[in-house]
């Protein structure tokens, strides 16, 4: 049976309770709005705690929020539908996936810098697993709920478009690199950072390794740089100027203890819907396109916000090119991932692991192939690893 709305607040269903969903807790607990916050894992003794924490962490800044936990499988589809149907959420937020991007960096250097150069597109498959059930759960529940990808929406989502079935939206990414470059723009402008708009337009690759070197590697993107809102000549700033401010005068904490960034772009999408107001936002995957775009959202529109002398068509050329870098070469239109040949050629010189692409019915036998693969090399990494050090 549905919940009763005893208050038309809008009803937040946030799926995980890792770094990044309990990041996104804190930011809605004390945005001293009234949403309706269900979370759900696996996990509901920790989940509690950290449930708590956010609580007690509100409380001090004089919120008091109102907190639901949930027990989630998304493996499950069944029970993952029961539970929407029960809670009847207005925004889904899915912070689960079966691979963090962080696992790899626990590696000893040396390995993680091996393993590394495959990029991120590699594992596509554990990102798509967890998504793929719970889009196929909203649809077995009912709900017409907004739901927002944290996992790999860059690639994830335009995959899962083929089935229909693609989130509203992603978070991070291309957004985590945004700030930067407004920061970055202001500075060689001499201007306040307030009066600087940002449209950028890059996958994933370019929106990490751009604010880390200063560079892009030749990863293609276009950037659009606005003062008070009017367009600026595309020679006003430097890129390679610009760039290296961002990875110099305004580089930023990274890895896990940086991912604040990435919380706070998911809330500033989660609340753009929630609360109902039009505002550009950066996000990959709107709409099921590969890579990141800035986004012209509210509750009942999502656009891709173009500049003048930029099309769609050519904004999603960028980033199929820009997804190379990723070790993507290309998402087709039933779904299937194929990688490129060196990303390919280094995980299965890492791991053992042979796949040249992922077809969506495969993507979970894939899925626990990589995984054991990857469990398998680790081991063996770290006693290697201690053994040179005993």
């Amino acid at each position: 049976m549905a919940l009763e709305m005893d208050n038309p607040s809008t009803r937040i269903v946030i799926l995980g309770c890792g770094v990044l969903g309990s990041g996104v807790l804190d930011f809605l607990s004390q945005s001293g709005r009234d949403y309706d916050i269900h979370i759900a894992a696996r996990d509901n003794q920790k989940l509690s705690l950290r449930v708590n924490l956010a609580r007690y962490t509100a409380a001090n800044l004089g919120h008091h929020p109102r907190i639901e936990i949930g027990s989630v499988d998304l493996m499950n589809i069944e029970a993952t539908a029961a539970y929407l149907a029960a809670v009847q959420p207005h925004i889904i937020f899915n912070a689960t996936t079966l691979h963090s991007w962080w696992v790899i960096t626990q590696l000893p250097p040396a390995v993680y810098q091996r393993l590394d150069r495959a990029r991120g597109g590699v594992w596509t498959a554990m990102h798509l697993v967890l998504v793929r059930r719970l889009m196929q759960a909203v649809r077995m529940s009912g709900v017409q709920a907004k739901v927002v990808n944290a996992s790999y929406p860059d690639v994830v989502n335009a995959a899962l478009a083929a089935e229909g079935s693609a989130p509203l939206i992603g978070i991070g990414n291309i957004a985590n690199a945004v700030p930067g470059i407004q920061l970055a723009a202001a500075h060689l402008l001499g201007c306040e950072v307030a009066r600087v708009g940002v449209r950028f337009f890059a996958h994933h690759y370019l929106s990490y390794r751009m604010p880390s070197t200063g560079g892009t590697d030749g990863a293609p993107y276009h950037l659009t740089l606005s003062l008070d809102g009017e367009q600026l000549p595309v020679d006003a700033i430097d890129h390679g100027e610009l760039f290296a401010t961002v990875a110099g005068r305004f580089r930023r904490v990274k890895g896990l203890a940086g991912q604040s960034v990435t919380a706070s772009s998911a809330t500033a999408v989660l609340r753009t819907l929630a609360d109902g107001v039009d505002r550009v936002v950066h996000a990959p995957g709107p709409q099921g396109l590969v890579g990141g775009y800035p986004v012209r959202l509210s509750r009942d529109r999502v656009a891709v916000e173009l500049p003048a002398g930029l099309s769609l068509e050519q904004a999603v050329s960028v980033n199929r090119a820009c997804q190379k870098f990723d070790g993507i070469d290309s998402v087709d239109a039933d779904g299937t991932v194929h990688f490129t040949t060196d990303s390919a050629a280094i995980i299965r010189e890492e791991l053992g692991f042979d796949c040249p692409a992922v077809r969506l019915a495969e993507c979970e036998e894939v899925a626990d192939e990589l995984s054991a693969k990857f469990a398998a090399y680790r081991l063996a990494q770290l006693a290697k690893s201690d053994l040179n050090a005993a």
